[in-house]
């Protein structure tokens, strides 16, 4: 989404360019650079890195690749539940495997074998969070 804000704000660069360049084109130009000016500030905005949510404190980033994957009952904002089975590789330790509900809109694509980014408390291995 923030790739897709900054080609509107270029895009808004070109319609400033055109209306100054083709006076026939003013009103058009114009257009073009407050929509897609507007519009890429606000996706430029909401998926800024710094708006992306931190994992919470104390806890240590890894890599999980997804070993099942089961469909179960509820939602959460309209997308099914999904239980994983996750093996959960720290960058210096063992590898574990851990259980836990994602939402399925958060996860994207899902299967057998997939790594994925994660974040887990060295006190409680089992708390698994995505990244």
């Amino acid at each position: 989404m923030f790739v897709w804000g900054v080609l509107l704000l270029v895009l808004a660069v070109a319609g400033v360019a055109l209306a100054v360049a083709v006076p026939a084109a003013l009103i058009g130009g114009i257009g073009v650079a407050v929509g897609c000016g507007l519009s890429g500030l606000l996706l430029v905005y909401l998926d800024a890195p710094s708006k992306r949510a931190k994992p919470p404190t104390g806890s240590v980033r890894a890599k999980a690749t997804i070993l099942d994957a089961k469909g179960t009952a509820g939602s959460v904002a309209g997308y099914q539940l999904i239980e994983l089975t996750l093996e959960v590789t720290p960058k210096d330790g063992l590898p574990f495997e851990v259980k836990r509900k994602f939402s399925a809109g958060r996860l994207g694509r899902v299967e057998q074998g997939r790594r994925i980014d994660v974040a887990y408390d060295p006190a409680n291995p089992q708390r698994v969070e995505l990244v």
